[in-house]
C-alpha cells in the first residue's frame, strides 16, 4: 500500500477505534445518579490514550509526505478526479452536514413558537415521540440548547454546508468538459461558521463539572475548525501541506469518536458528515484522482 494511503487510513481505523472505547465510556464511566465521572475508569483512560498515539502517528505519518518546498497543493487543481466515487465522499459529506444544519434550525424554531411546543406536546402526550425529538436534537452532551441558541447553531452548519458545495463541485473532472470553478472566498465560510458553533457549544458544555464528558465534542469542533480553515489557505495558494493533512486526519478521527456523544440525529449528521468531508478531501489530494484500489495495485 502506497505511502499516501497510511495517513487516512489511520484516521479513519483510529477514530473507529476510539468510538467504540468512548461507549463503552459512556455505558460505564459516569454515575448514574451524578454525571460525574467514576475515577480509573479503564474504557476512559484507554480513549485518552489511544487518541494521544493516534496525534503522535498521525504527526509521523505527514512526514511521509512531498516536502514544504515543492509545489502545490492547490485547490481546487489538485483535488480533481474522474473518479466519481472519490468524489462522492465529500459531496456525502456536505450533505449530511447541510441536513443536520435544517435540523436544528426546524428544532429551534418550534421550541420558539408556542403553536408549534403545544403542538408537539400533543402528540403522544407528554413522553410522546415529537417530544422525545424534540428533546433528542436539543440536547447537547447531556446540558441544553436554549432554542434560540440551537436554530442558531443549525444556521452556521448549513451556512458551512452550502459554501463547500461549490468546492466539492469543482473536484469532479469530466473529459472534454472545462473544469468548474469557485470563488476562494467561500471556503473562507467553513471555518468561521465553525469557530461560532465552537463558541455555542462551550458555553454549554463548560457549565459542566465533568471535563470528560464533553471534551471529545470540544475537540472534534475544534479541529474542524483548523481543518476547514487550512482548505481554505490552499485556496489562496498559501502552501502548507504538512498542515492540513493532520488537520483533517485528526478531525476525522475526532468527528468519528464524537458520534458516540451524539443523542440527537442532528448532531449525528454533523459529525458523520464532518468526517466524511474533511476525509473526502484528503484523499482527493493524496490519491492524486485515482481510486484507492488503482493505487495499491501499481505499488504492487
Amino acid at each position: 500500500m502506497k505511502k499516501q494511503l497510511m495517513l487516512p487510513l489511520a484516521a479513519a481505523a483510529g477514530g473507529a477505534a476510539a468510538l467504540v472505547l468512548r461507549l463503552l465510556q459512556n455505558k460505564t464511566g459516569f454515575e448514574a445518579s451524578t454525571g460525574l465521572p467514576i475515577p480509573g475508569n479503564a474504557p476512559g483512560i484507554a480513549l485518552a490514550a489511544l487518541l494521544a498515539v493516534l496525534a503522535v502517528a498521525l504527526c509521523l505519518l505527514t512526514r511521509l509526505l512531498p516536502p514544504e518546498d515543492e509545489g502545490g497543493p492547490f485547490f481546487p487543481e489538485d483535488f480533481r478526479t474522474v473518479n466519481a466515487g472519490l468524489a462522492a465522499l465529500p459531496v456525502a459529506g456536505v450533505f449530511l452536514m447541510a441536513v443536520s444544519g435544517a435540523l436544528d434550525i426546524a428544532a429551534g424554531a418550534a421550541l420558539l413558537n408556542p403553536a408549534e411546543s403545544a403542538a408537539l406536546a400533543g402528540v403522544g402526550g407528554a413522553d410522546g415521540p415529537s417530544v422525545i425529538w424534540a428533546a433528542g436534537v436539543i440536547s447537547a452532551s447531556g446540558l441544553t440548547f436554549t432554542p434560540r441558541a440551537r436554530a442558531l447553531a443549525g444556521a452556521l452548519t448549513l451556512i458551512a454546508a452550502v459554501s463547500l458545495l461549490p468546492a466539492v463541485a469543482c473536484c469532479r473532472r469530466r473529459p472534454g468538459v472545462r473544469p468548474r470553478t469557485a470563488s476562494p472566498a467561500l471556503l473562507l465560510v467553513p471555518p468561521v461558521c465553525m469557530v461560532a458553533r465552537l463558541v455555542l457549544a462551550y458555553r454549554v458544555d463548560s457549565v459542566n463539572p465533568a471535563l470528560q464528558a464533553y471534551y471529545v465534542e470540544i475537540l472534534a469542533l475544534t479541529f474542524m475548525t483548523l481543518a476547514f480553515y487550512r482548505l481554505s489557505s490552499l485556496a489562496y495558494h498559501a502552501v502548507k501541506r504538512r498542515r492540513f493533512a493532520p488537520y483533517a486526519g485528526a478531525a476525522a478521527a475526532l468527528c468519528l469518536t464524537a458520534l458516540a456523544d451524539s443523542e440527537g440525529l442532528s448532531a449525528l449528521l454533523l459529525y458523520a458528515g464532518g468526517a466524511a468531508t474533511l476525509l473526502g478531501f484528503l484523499l482527493l489530494w493524496l490519491t492524486e484522482g485515482q481510486s484507492v484500489s488503482e493505487i495499491v495495485e501499481n505499488d504492487g
